[in-house]
C-alpha cells in the first residue's frame, strides 16, 4: 500500500443517527467528487472510520495523538463539514513517519488517538468506532482487518461498512457477506 497523508473521519452523536449520518455524508462526498465542466479536483483522502461520540460532533479534535520528538502532533484535523451537532465530517492530516503506512497501520493509530483524546478529557459516554473500507476491498480484507482492530481495541470496534467513492453510498457489510468471506479464508 501507498501512503496516505489525508484520512476521513465521520463523527456521530450516537448510534441511533449513523444511518442519517452515512446517507447525507456520502451525498456530500459524491457531490464534492462529482466532474463539474469547469472545476475539477481529484480527492484522495480515505475515508477510514466513523466515531460515535455524543462529545466529538459539538467540539472536534483539532489535534490528535502523542506529540513526536519534533513537536507535531500524528493527527491534525485540516478541516470539517456537519449536520447541526449529529453528525461531522473530519478531514485530517496524518503524519506517520514512514513512507509506508497502510491504512490498517493509519485506523488503528487514529483509534488509539481519539482514545487518548478522551482520556484526557474525562468522557464517561463509550465510544464506538466502525472501520469505513473500499468497496472494492476484498470481503476477507475487511473481516481480517476488523478482527484485528476487535484484539486490539476490545468492546470498541462496531460493524465495518463499505465506502463507494463514485455513488458517495456507506452501507454495512452484510452478514451473509461475513459467512461468504470465512468460508472463502478456510479453504
Amino acid at each position: 500500500m501507498g501512503q496516505f497523508d489525508k484520512c476521513l473521519l465521520l463523527l456521530v452523536r450516537s448510534d441511533n443517527d449513523i444511518p442519517r449520518a452515512c446517507k447525507e455524508a456520502g451525498e456530500f462526498l459524491a457531490f464534492r467528487d462529482a466532474p463539474f465542466p469547469t472545476i475539477h479536483e481529484e480527492h484522495d483522502d480515505e475515508f477510514v472510520g466513523i466515531w460515535v461520540d455524543p462529545l466529538g460532533v459539538d467540539t472536534p479534535p483539532e489535534l490528535l495523538g502523542r506529540t513526536s520528538a519534533s513537536g507535531h502532533r500524528v493527527f491534525r484535523t485540516s478541516g470539517s463539514f456537519g449536520s447541526s451537532g449529529i453528525w461531522l465530517l473530519c478531514w485530517f492530516d496524518a503524519a506517520l513517519g514512514s513512507s509506508s503506512v497502510d491504512l490498517g497501520a493509519l485506523r488503528e493509530s487514529l483509534v488509539l488517538a481519539l482514545i487518548e483524546q478522551r482520556t484526557f478529557h474525562q468522557h464517561h459516554t463509550a465510544p464506538q468506532f466502525a472501520p469505513v473500507f473500499d468497496a472494492a476491498d476484498g470481503l476477507a480484507h475487511i473481516w481480517l482487518q476488523t478482527e484485528r482492530l476487535r484484539i486490539l481495541f476490545p468492546e470498541l470496534i462496531g460493524e465495518p461498512l463499505t465506502w463507494n467513492r463514485t455513488s458517495g453510498s456507506i452501507r454495512r457489510v452484510d452478514e451473509f457477506e461475513h459467512a461468504e468471506a470465512s468460508s472463502e479464508v478456510d479453504d
